[in-house]
């Protein structure tokens, strides 16, 4: 019998506040910090992982920010494990619910890998509360391009389709072998052993009973978009919107971030990163939380 982890293990103490939002008769888990009620970043972590990817930026980000929580997406960390099915807008639509059942009057939001492509649908979705779009290691879902030939990064992309079919490789992710070989394939080689030393708590939460399912899931509704969403997403986005990008990313390609301009009627930034790979908050946290913080400042109202 499997002995349940208590939540302290994933919700691991420090400046942030622990707290439970019901949205659309879902639990989400949140770590907040700042006590705005007029404007809040909301921070999308990416796939294997939770909020804690964002442990290093977050207290920075509260420096700048009168609001900042890092959310865990369904099926991640300790919001609620789905069993049913759900897709990219039904995602995108749980962040925009956490905002409103935590009163606060509007938001931009951040999100890395998945949590970006979330973060491109909540734009595309344009609530009225929604002021900017900051995307990580993100393209734009519609511009992602066919892998051709044997280009160096055609591995890490050949690993996200693998980890997107049913099967999924549950049992590698819930023995924690399967979060090393992302890191290896998506990171920037010289994080890669950061990243895996300080992966303890992504490990412990896949190994709740279902956990290891509900992420796998959560990445192929991410990635598996039906004709509804791919027409909302061909709409240009009407709010400003900042990508960060790795130059060490396996899992995506320089070519796949060439057409997001044609998706975005407002401006749009991109900033490479060097020495950083797919995993921004972790590899390379200030200079993410200096973009985010002008970013968000120069669009919050």
């Amino acid at each position: 019998m499997k002995t349940l982890l208590p939540a302290g293990a994933i919700e691991l103490e420090g400046p942030w506040t622990h707290r439970h939002v019901s949205a659309g008769g879902t639990a989400f888990h949140v770590a907040d910090m700042g006590e705005s009620m007029d404007h809040a970043l909301v921070l999308l972590h990416g796939f294997p992982e939770h909020w804690w990817s964002w442990r290093e930026a977050l207290p920075m980000l509260a420096e700048q920010t009168p609001r900042v929580f890092a959310l865990d997406i369904r099926g991640f960390g300790t919001s609620d494990l789905t069993h049913g099915d759900y897709d990219l807008r039904q995602m995108a639509n749980d962040v925009i619910g956490v905002v409103r059942a935590l009163g606060v009057a509007s938001f931009s939001v951040a999100g890395t890998g998945i949590g970006g492509t979330i973060a491109w649908m909540i734009g595309a979705l344009a609530p009225l509360e929604l002021r900017s779009v900051c995307v990580l290691s993100a393209p734009h879902p519609l511009g992602v391009q066919p892998i051709i030939g044997r280009a160096p990064w055609a591995g890490g992309r050949v690993l996200q389709g693998r980890l997107a079919l049913p099967t999924g490789r549950e049992r590698a992710l819930r023995s924690g072998s399967l979060v090393t070989t992302v890191y290896r394939a998506w990171a920037s080689p010289g994080n890669v052993e950061g990243l895996v030393s300080q992966s303890g708590p992504y490990r412990a939460a896949l190994q709740r009973p279902f956990a290891a399912n509900t992420a796998l899931r959560g990445l192929s509704a991410a990635r598996k978009m039906s004709r509804e969403e791919r027409r909302l997403l061909a709409e240009p986005l009407s709010v400003p919107v900042l990508s960060l990008v790795g130059r060490d990313d396996g899992a995506w390609s320089p070519l796949d971030h060439a057409a997001d301009a044609q998706f975005v009627d407002a401006p749009l930034t991109q900033i490479v990163i060097r020495e950083a790979g797919h995993f921004l908050p972790e590899e390379a946290p200030q200079a993410v939380a200096q973009a985010l913080s002008e970013h968000v400042a120069a669009h919050a109202i």
